[in-house]
């Protein structure tokens, strides 16, 4: 059968369905749980799930498999371009079933990671425009952070944590929810300023803003991702000298430190331990060298991922709260944890070691799509390949990846099928 030839840019049909479709899903995968401020019954929903959450949910999954179907010409020319490591993590996630501790819980998780790439791929097969994915995620993102300042003055006893300083939350799950937005807002606008996409008063107003939150949710977390991903993204749109010339010289001179410092301290001091190397970089983000406790957590994890190493416990089966396996790992830490603040010792932990190198492929393999529609696609490749870098980044202290509903997660399957629908579109682009 010939192939529907993909849409031309004048195409409009679902065009405010799908913004209105792609605002709410985000905007419910940054909010509580169920839209629970209070966050009473996450302990009692955390193995039976939610019915405002099944509410929220299944609502957007079968208005995007509807979509699918009445596009199901163009729906079948990016599915042949969507990621394998996708499709790969897909079907290793269903195969858990058959092993999973609690498979009542893994259905659940993957009505929602299936729903997830279903509202990915409704999103690229009507009203396609290829900056869309990137506006909407800037103006949506800065909606809800703008709405969580306000939070904070009109409703200070949900909107922030007495524990951490009063660290600001808003209207997010929590305040290392609200600083990742806030993180990831800033490289959006910078990313727009940069292209000439936005005026420099209004990006550098609204990345001020961005700043301060993200300083008032104490995220160290984010504030590392920015702070690795802005600058690169930056020069590479506004480069002050030859980018070429200067990476050679950098990669030498840092090399040559590098290797006059390690000399001197092997000679001087010896083997440095832990605490000695780590100590510099969490002292300046405002951190102990156990990374707020992250490394008693990273240890008992990894003494349940030996436990079954090639399997896992099942996908999304086990911060499962009280009843479930995890309760062991942290009675004698902070009681009620949902994470290992580790993502990839997640993906291990719960679908073993063939899942976490099918994660990292995903990964890899995104950027590497990125990189190779860069010539075609600037703007739109550029900044998918800083959010999959800054997502990356996030996951060595937070647990983001394949985490059904994680507004990161959420926004990694959209980059997926955005790269997907480019990818799709290039042949007839060249053509024309």
């Amino acid at each position: 059968m010939k192939p529907v030839p993909l849409p031309a840019t004048d195409d409009r049909r679902f065009a405010w369905l799908l913004l209105a479709l792609f605002w709410a899903t985000l905007a419910f995968a940054l909010l509580p749980d169920g839209l629970d401020w209070a966050r009473d019954t996450a302990l009692q929903n955390a193995q039976q799930g939610s019915f405002v959450r099944r509410m929220q949910w299944m609502p957007p999954f079968l208005l995007s498999a509807l979509i699918i179907w009445l596009r199901r010409g163009v729906a079948l020319q990016v599915a042949r371009q969507i990621d394998p490591w996708l499709a790969l993590f897909l079907g290793w996630a269903i195969l858990s079933l058959a092993w999973s501790d609690y498979p009542a819980a893994t259905v659940r998780k993957l009505v929602l990671l299936v729903g997830t790439v279903l509202i990915a791929l409704a999103f690229q097969v009507a009203s396609w425009r290829p900056e869309r994915l990137r506006r909407h995620s800037r103006a949506c993102i800065s909606a809800l952070v703008l709405a969580s300042i306000a939070a904070v003055f009109l409703m200070p006893d949900i909107a922030r944590v007495a524990g951490y300083d009063n660290a600001w939350t808003g209207i997010a799950r929590s305040k290392n929810h609200l600083g990742m937005a806030a993180g990831l807002m800033m490289v959006l606008w910078m990313h727009g300023l940069a292209i000439g996409e936005v005026r420099a008063l209004p990006a550098l107003a609204w990345t001020a803003i961005a700043a301060l939150t993200l300083i008032m949710a104490r995220n160290a977390t984010a504030l590392l991702c920015v702070l690795a991903v802005l600058p690169p993204l930056w020069l590479f749109f506004r480069p002050i000298v030859s980018l070429r010339r200067v990476a050679l010289s950098g990669v030498l001179a840092l090399a040559a430190i590098a290797v006059s410092l390690s000399f001197v301290i092997l000679v001087g001091h010896g083997i440095p331990t832990w605490g000695e190397l780590v100590s510099p970089v969490a002292t300046a983000v405002g951190r102990d060298v156990t990374f707020t406790g992250r490394l008693e957590i990273w240890r008992l994890v990894y003494a349940e991922v030996v436990q079954h190493p090639w399997l896992g416990t099942g996908f999304q089966a086990f911060w499962l709260g009280a009843g479930g396996p995890a309760p062991w790992v942290t009675q004698n830490l902070y009681g009620g944890l949902w994470q290992a603040h580790n993502g990839y010792l997640d993906v291990a932990n719960e679908l073993g070691i063939p899942g976490l190198l099918i994660t990292l492929g995903f990964c890899v393999n995104t950027v590497r799509r990125g990189l190779l529609l860069v010539p075609r696609w600037r703007a739109e490749a550029t900044w998918l390949i800083a959010f999959m870098v800054f997502l990356a980044i996030t996951n060595i202290a937070e647990s983001t990846l394949f985490r059904p509903i994680h507004f990161l997660f959420l926004l990694s399957i959209h980059a997926s099928l955005a790269l997907a629908r480019l990818r799709a579109v290039e042949p007839s682009e060249q053509a024309r």
